[in-house]
């Protein structure tokens, strides 16, 4: 276990807070730092998208039907076996988000939307 010591007025908010819902503190700060991160993943991977409708043209021209894995705004890795790209990238980045994208026509994607129906008794 790793201790982190934390700014007095820090702890004094943490403890307010976690008394006022009803949580350990432990459980709170583990909560709120989760949350967090969740957060800063969802941020790089909003800039790698980014990214790849920037470069699309050239990815068009260079990746087409192949994935992509686009870091820090760069192509570090390519293939047409997305499960491939998948355990190469994570066997050099880790848990580190990056952008595994399918580079298509516009024209090639296939979009399917199900919608549920109501369907009611009448009587």
């Amino acid at each position: 276990m790793t201790t982190i010591t934390l700014k007095p007025d820090l702890t004094r908010q943490i403890e307010h807070f976690a008394g006022t819902n009803q949580t350990q503190k432990d459980a709170f700060i583990d909560k709120a730092v989760r949350q967090y991160i969740a957060q800063i993943r969802r941020d790089k991977i909003r800039a790698e998208t980014e990214s790849f409708t920037a470069q699309y043209e050239t990815l068009l021209s260079h990746y087409l039907h192949q994935y992509v894995a686009l870091h820090n705004g760069q192509v570090i890795d390519h293939d047409p076996d997305l499960r491939a790209l998948h355990l190469r990238v994570f066997a050099r980045l880790g848990n580190t988000p990056v952008l595994l994208k399918q580079v298509t026509h516009s024209s090639d994607r296939e979009l399917i939307f199900r919608s549920p129906r109501l369907e009611t008794n009448a009587t």
